[in-house]
């Protein structure tokens, strides 16, 4: 972490890690699982009878709040067993526990954009009714909480003040972006599998599959416009800004505890993620013209750019001059 800790310091963070440890067990799992509950119940009684498009949002958001809830379980775990070894100021835990500590901040933020979308959010030009609902998802806290427990590590030590403000700007911008195509990823994901997650007329026909139902069916309207395949860039597009966002997604804050450890693999991680998930990024927004895609392209072309620069390159290459 380019500088060692005081002992006050080691304490500092030490308590971090039990209070944090404590949260992360206790309160935020039951902050998200109420944040989940209420937008399921959102879409299935205010939305879905309206717009059958909006289904898939019910498995997707299922299975990535079940992930996330495991593992902010995990992190908390982990965080009470080495809050010790924070204290003792061993080289590998304060790297630990940023990785750690990024868990909440992300998958806070991926817990309140459903929120804004499917709890508060209006939509007229369908007939849905009003929202019953005002104010913050539960799940706020978990974010907020989760990024001053992260950034408490980051910034606990003997460093410069000018070297502290230099590492919160690929630290933040990781986090971020890995939270943003995580977001594209859950829009991808959701028109690749809509097919299979309603039974809707099309699944009457043989042509209801991941791979080949938009070579057959409109990628907007999604009535069958053809009986002969026809490719439509549409698959691929889902497929890469989807899943892959995903993983991206992953390989980002696993990423953070080695380049706190000034590994060499943990720059390799974020810049190749980064670059993918611009790729892919600005494909959508090519194909399907999503503007949350192109967003996200920008933001990870930022990520690539800054870990790209000399002066943050050297925090992870500390051997080049």
């Amino acid at each position: 972490m380019y500088n060692e800790a005081s002992k006050i310091q080691r304490i500092y963070m030490a308590i971090i890690a039990i209070l944090a440890g404590l949260y992360l067990i206790t309160c935020a799992p039951t902050a998200a699982m109420q944040t989940v509950k209420i937008c399921l119940d959102q879409v299935m009684f205010r939305l879905i009878p309206l717009d059958h498009d909006f289904y898939p949002a019910v498995p997707i958001l299922s299975a990535t709040f079940s992930v996330s809830i495991i593992l902010i379980v995990f992190a908390g775990a982990l965080s009470l067993i080495i809050a010790k070894s924070l204290y003792d100021g061993k080289e590998w835990a304060r790297p630990t526990a940023l990785g750690l500590f990024a868990i909440p901040s992300v998958a806070g933020m991926t817990m309140i954009i459903p929120w804004l979308v499917l709890v508060l959010a209006e939509y007229p030009d369908k007939g849905a009714p009003s929202p019953t609902i005002s104010g913050m998802a539960p799940a706020a806290h978990v974010m907020l909480l989760g990024l001053f427990f992260y950034y408490s590590i980051l910034l606990a030590d003997k460093d410069t003040l000018k070297n502290k403000l230099l590492k919160l700007i690929p630290y933040t911008l990781v986090g971020v972006v890995a939270g943003m195509v995580f977001m594209n990823g859950q829009h991808g994901v959701r028109y690749f599998i809509f097919l299979k997650d309603f039974p809707n007329e099309a699944l009457l026909t043989p042509l209801g599959h991941f791979i080949t139902n938009l070579d057959h069916l409109d990628p907007v309207t999604f009535k069958q416009t053809s009986d002969a395949a026809v490719y439509s860039p549409h698959t691929l597009a889902l497929l890469l800004g989807g899943y892959l966002n995903y993983v991206s997604t992953a390989m980002m804050m696993l990423a953070i505890p080695f380049m706190a450890m000034r590994k060499k693999i943990g720059w390799y991680m974020a810049a190749t993620a980064s670059l993918a998930t611009a790729a892919v990024s600005y494909q959508g927004f090519l194909v399907r013209n999503s503007h949350e895609w192109l967003q996200g392209g920008f933001l990870s072309t930022a990520l690539l750019i800054v870990l790209l620069i000399p002066v943050f390159r050297r925090m992870f290459f500390p051997e080049e001059k």
